[in-house]
């Protein structure tokens, strides 16, 4: 069996899509974009069409590799191999061109989320040297009617964007950076109250996902996240909250306390830094 790599900007965007859902076909959890999900996920992700491939198997697609890219670091944001193709190595292949590939970008790491529950692609993962920063976690919340106690102040979602840059962790899940927020745009929208902010999608859907939570260094231990947090769920009562499992585990207790339970998926936070692994190790 011959495996070659292409360029995923050599194909048309339905051709993507069709390997793409075909890649994920009997995943563990059910995977399956629509093309407005695909565009969305393209754009808000900073993935690179140039440098994300399509595996070949004697010139037929049988897997595809999403790279985002920002800066020194890029992203393996999704990366699925055809049934029939997996457990026969293809997989170990594809991630050693993908890495080595980054290395020759000049990049100087790589990272990626994986779920913990998927245990062979978590192996595969942590033999190419991906090492684990920390757990994921998802919550969900029905929210009942009440009364919202404070009237919030509505924000640029650029202005959260960049308070995340300032005062969030240095090593958040790609999706949860700084510049992944500054890229939301209505109907998503983002609220302050005090020295809190909060990040959502289009509050008028039944489910609204929260895209970011954060408090200024200095008014932290001051319970203003969880207040804003359920400022927010009253504001728009009915709704049915989701935080995807994306979520840094230690934060997941404040979203707990609000009434939120957690969900059975939970995801690794994974991380490659070509400065300790070299060329020699890709």
């Amino acid at each position: 069996m011959n495996l070659d790599i292409r360029a995923a900007s050599d194909y048309p965007m339905a051709d993507l899509l069709y390997d793409l859902n075909l890649a994920f076909e009997g995943y563990l959890v059910p995977v399956r974009f629509s093309l407005q999900q695909f565009q969305t996920m393209l754009h808000r992700d900073s993935i690179d069409l140039p440098s994300s491939r399509i595996l070949l198997a004697n010139d037929r697609p049988v897997g595809i590799a999403l790279i985002a890219r920002r800066g020194w670091s890029s992203r393996l944001a999704a990366m699925g191999i055809a049934k029939e193709m997996r457990g026969q190595r293809a997989g170990t292949w594809f991630m050693e061109q993908l890495i080595q590939e980054s290395l020759e970008r000049g990049e100087r790491e790589m990272t990626l989320e994986v779920i913990e529950q998927n245990t062979a692609a978590v192996r595969l993962y942590k033999n190419m040297g991906f090492r684990i920063v920390r757990r994921l976690v998802g919550l969900v919340h029905e929210e009942k009617h009440s009364q919202p106690r404070v009237k919030l102040q509505e924000i640029d979602p650029r202005e959260m964007g960049q308070l995340v840059m300032q005062y969030g962790l240095p090593d958040l899940p790609w999706q949860l950076s700084g510049e992944t927020v500054a890229v939301l745009h209505p109907p998503a929208c983002a609220y302050k109250n005090e020295n809190a902010y909060i990040a959502i999608s289009n509050p008028c859907a039944s489910d609204v996902v929260i895209h970011s939570l954060l408090v200024e260094p200095r008014a932290r231990g001051k319970g203003l996240a969880l207040d804003i947090l359920t400022h927010v769920m009253a504001k728009h009562p009915g709704r049915k909250w989701h935080v995807p499992a994306i979520c840094p585990e230690e934060f997941g207790g404040m979203f707990e306390r609000a009434g939120f339970q957690r969900e059975a998926i939970s995801q690794w936070q994974m991380r490659l830094n070509h400065l300790e692994t070299g060329p020699a190790n890709s």
